[in-house]
This record gives C-alpha cells, structure tokens and sequence, in this order.
C-alpha cells in the first residue's frame, strides 16, 4: 500500500517528506544511519535509502582503487 504524501513549497522549490516511522524502520532493518536517499524518476518515483559502506563511502559511489 503506498504511502501518500503532498508536495510542500521548499524555497523555489518543491519537495516531500519521509515519514519518520519509514526512516526509523529501514535505519534499524540496516543497523546503520539512512543519510540520503536515492530518487528515480521513470513515471513512478521511487525512493530508496542510502547507507554507508564499511569503508565510510557513500554506496554507489566509486571507490578509489
């Protein structure tokens, strides 16, 4: 079941909130602080959390050989 939200005036810009029950939930399923998220945009938005590495690197962020 999809969570509805509204679309907020952020500045010039526009924006969502994420619930606070959905980052407590994926925060503690990961054992790990949620610091962003990954949006993508293809007729649905679909957002995903994003989590640190071991290494301390964002994940999907290249890492340096």
């Amino acid at each position: 079941m999809p969570i509805i939200r509204k679309v907020i005036k952020v500045g010039d810009s526009k924006g969502i909130t994420i619930p606070k029950s959905w980052l407590e939930f994926v925060e503690k399923e990961a054992g790990q602080t949620c610091f962003e998220v990954a949006i993508e945009v293809n007729r649905i938005l679909k957002v995903e959390p994003m989590f640190m590495k071991e290494n301390k690197k964002p994940l999907g962020v290249p890492v340096d050989e």
